[in-house]
């Protein structure tokens, strides 16, 4: 119960520790921006991750992870010899850190991407058809970092 000051006046609280006080505000503090990366951060799209996947792919000079994600008609033209141009301009990059989409055209649907490694960034333009494969794919050369 509570108690109570002669005349029914409720007797003060005793306020925070200081050691509390900062616990309290850095709680705050890390649950506000955990908030506002959930809210205002960037989102992954469906073509990033296609993006990505296909960039690994490039990058591991792996053919049939590159065709996974081509159109019928555009798979065949992947040969041994694009896949390994790419793997030999983006293996020296070092590390994918990772890809933002830069512009995407909802008619075309033509989507840019940066794609930032290591050592160096590269802008890839992909095309899709409306099942999400690509039917183009080109990639600018790579700007040191």
């Amino acid at each position: 119960m509570k108690s109570l000051l002669p005349g029914g006046i409720p007797a003060p609280r005793q306020p925070l520790s200081m050691p509390a006080r900062i616990m309290v505000i850095v709680l705050i503090a890390v649950l506000g921006f955990g908030l506002f990366r959930v809210v205002f951060g960037h989102h992954e799209t469906q073509e990033e991750r296609i993006a990505w996947d296909v960039t690994v792919a490039l990058q591991q000079n792996d053919l049939p992870g590159v065709e996974k994600w081509q159109n019928v008609e555009t798979g065949t033209q992947v040969t041994h010899a694009i896949v390994g141009h790419a793997a030999d301009a983006f293996a020296p990059l070092g590390k994918l850190e990772k890809i933002r989409e830069t512009s995407a055209d909802a008619a075309t649907r033509i989507h840019q991407f940066d794609v930032t490694f290591d050592k160096g960034v590269v802008r890839e333009t992909i095309k899709f058809d409306p099942n999400d494969k690509i039917v183009g794919f080109k990639y600018d050369l790579p700007d040191a970092k």
